[in-house]
């Protein structure tokens, strides 16, 4: 009976700091739903899965022969406008041969596609999450975390990109072909893979990355071929430019909310200020994971997506699905041996895809201190007790007055 009490009790505790990081999440979805003129999607002045509207776009555009419209922003925006009514700016930021993935969601009416989308991404995201999940946890709750609720409501590639990199690291040492083909397929967001070329390089596993530039080179060839070689060099120069122009923007647009970057946090002081705040804690990122570089790859792959969001000056709340989970998965599935600080610093990791749409700055510093206690764990390193180190220094301070 006391086994069975005790259990009861850590069931609730997980249930109330789940809900109390995730709370944001129902009212994100609730303020969609209720901002649309009726439930006409063709005269919403918002989209429900308003990042989806890009994928569907994209294939929309590549099914009906206008390509040349694809990293138009003007072109594009108006091609949007004249289906969906008023819109906040949007653009393709993604590379050509993401139009394979696209294409088939493209070719069926919005809301039945983005149900689709949303479904099987959940599903896939899931799947792929099983080995990782440790006995507390239910396993449709990787589909629950914060990042996640934020990637359901943008409709965004959360689920796919976050799938792939679960099983890249869960099969890199036993499938290591495989492990690279995903890879290679990992360059629908290339600007999210740096850690995993760093971990097949740390690895030598030289087979995994000949088989990741065999796919990404012949994705990037299918997708010349088929879609014209232009796309890659509007894609390079439209993209690079869109997103530097985002960067530099003092204004308080929404999706700066999204964004947990330290760069951006701080764009509001001098831009040297802000940039010497990312290098410092992109370099924070880089050790830690340098620290971790021999432990297990079901650890890697969620030190790996926390120095990832941390890294990147452009990156967006919804992209840290796995980032998000894999502090969820060190904290209850270590309970018992964590400390109070620790079990509060990766609280504050698990919910920053959330909270960082309160406060900026609360996201990188969140992301930062989860993941130090992250790498102990996963090293092996014991528990930061706060406690002891101050009654430690209370002990000594006397014996430092005594003459």
């Amino acid at each position: 009976m006391i086994g069975s009490s005790h259990q009861d009790a850590r069931r609730t505790t997980i249930l109330l700091l789940w809900l109390s990081a995730t709370f944001l999440g129902p009212f994100l979805i609730l303020s969609d739903l209720m901002q649309l003129n009726g439930l006409r999607l063709t005269e919403a002045k918002l989209v429900i899965g308003r990042d989806f509207l890009n994928v569907w776009t994209g294939g929309q555009l590549a099914l009906s022969n206008k390509l040349a419209l694809l990293y138009d922003y003007d072109g594009y925006r108006l091609w949007q406008a004249a289906i969906f009514g008023p819109l906040d700016p949007y653009n393709y930021s993604y590379p050509p041969h993401s139009l394979f993935l696209a294409m088939p969601f493209g070719a069926l009416p919005y809301p039945v596609a983005l149900i689709a989308w949303t479904l099987l991404g959940a599903g896939f995201f899931a799947w792929a999450a099983r080995p990782y999940m440790p006995p507390q946890l239910s396993l449709w709750a990787s589909v629950l975390t914060p990042a996640a609720l934020v990637n359901i409501w943008a409709g965004h590639y959360g689920f796919v990109i976050g799938g792939m990199w679960l099983l890249f690291f869960s099969m890199l040492a036993r499938f290591p072909a495989r492990a690279g083909a995903i890879a290679g397929l990992l360059t629908l967001k290339p600007h999210l893979g740096l850690l995993i070329a760093a971990t097949l390089l740390i690895r030598n596993a030289w087979r995994a990355i000949g088989v990741a530039i065999l796919v990404a080179i012949t994705l990037i060839l299918a997708s010349g071929v088929i879609f014209g070689w232009g796309m890659w060099h509007d894609w390079i120069v439209e993209t690079s430019s869109i997103q530097t122009r985002i960067l530099q923007d003092h204004s308080q647009k929404f999706y700066f909310f999204m964004m947990p970057s330290a760069y951006v946090a701080l764009r509001g002081l001098p831009i040297a200020f802000a940039a010497t705040a990312q290098i410092t804690i992109a370099a924070f990122a880089l050790w830690c994971s340098w620290t971790a570089r021999n432990v297990r790859n079901e650890d890697m792959a969620f030190i790996a997506a926390s120095a990832t969001a941390l890294m990147l000056p452009y990156i967006f709340n919804y992209d840290m699905t796995v980032a998000s989970l894999g502090f969820a998965v060190c904290l209850f599935g270590r309970w018992k041996t964590l400390g109070k600080a620790e079990r509060i610093a990766l609280w504050l990791g698990f919910a920053a895809p959330l909270l960082v749409m309160v406060n900026n700055l609360v996201a990188p510093v969140s992301i930062a201190v989860a993941m130090f206690v992250q790498v102990r764990c996963a090293t092996g390193q014991s528990p930061i007790n706060i406690a002891g180190l101050i009654r430690l220094f209370h002990r000594r301070e006397p014996e430092r007055a005594t003459p």
